[in-house]
């Protein structure tokens, strides 16, 4: 009897992770698409702005490009960060599923009969969903460097773009630039 509820409770825990864990999934991949497209664009605004000598030096150009660029690294901190929660979601699946995993082979030392198979197929249902949950963690975790690496290249873009901006587009550039770092040491 004690069997069922612990069948239950598997079924219940893992549904309401499956859903919680697959939305945040989801948005997380939708989320890391779009940047990759929007950090390939501004990678490339930059490029050309910088080979075409009359623009080089227009510092509205180059603000509205620094501007992109620092909401563009703001959306890709905030999927780093979301990566983080993911990941956490992911880890504390695996460990409840560790916890059930222990509680059924308890119930089944103890049942007989019927009672003992129901619970074995539970057991091999729920370590197949801790191998999964496993794997996802390690898809995770190497895709994490990918986005570290992402995170790195774009602020210090932005940090060149700044630099840029304060040498070479004039007076206006120049102001731009000590109010920036004014900002900073507030």
């Amino acid at each position: 009897m004690y069997w069922l509820l612990g069948v239950a409770a598997v079924g219940g825990v893992l549904a309401w992770l499956s859903s919680e864990e697959n939305n945040a999934r989801n948005d997380y991949y939708a989320k890391s698409d779009r940047l990759a497209k929007e950090t390939q664009s501004r990678q490339q605004e930059l490029k050309t702005l910088r080979a075409n000598r009359a623009l080089a030096k227009d510092y509205y150009q180059h603000i509205e490009l620094h501007h992109a660029s620092v909401q563009t690294a703001n959306a890709c901190h905030k999927l780093y960060e979301d990566h983080k929660k993911l990941f956490k979601m992911i880890a504390n699946r695996e460990k409840l599923l560790g916890e059930q995993i222990g509680k059924l082979k308890q119930q089944r030392d103890l049942a007989t009969g019927t009672e003992k198979q129901a619970i074995r197929e539970q057991l091999t249902q729920t370590r197949d969903f801790l191998a999964q949950a496993k794997s996802q963690r390690q898809a995770l975790f190497n895709e994490k460097s990918r986005l570290l690496e992402q995170l790195r290249t774009i602020n210090q873009q932005t940090r060149d773009l700044k630099t840029y901006i304060g040498q070479h587009c004039g007076q206006k550039g120049r102001d731009w630039y000590a109010r920036i770092e004014q900002r900073k040491t507030m």
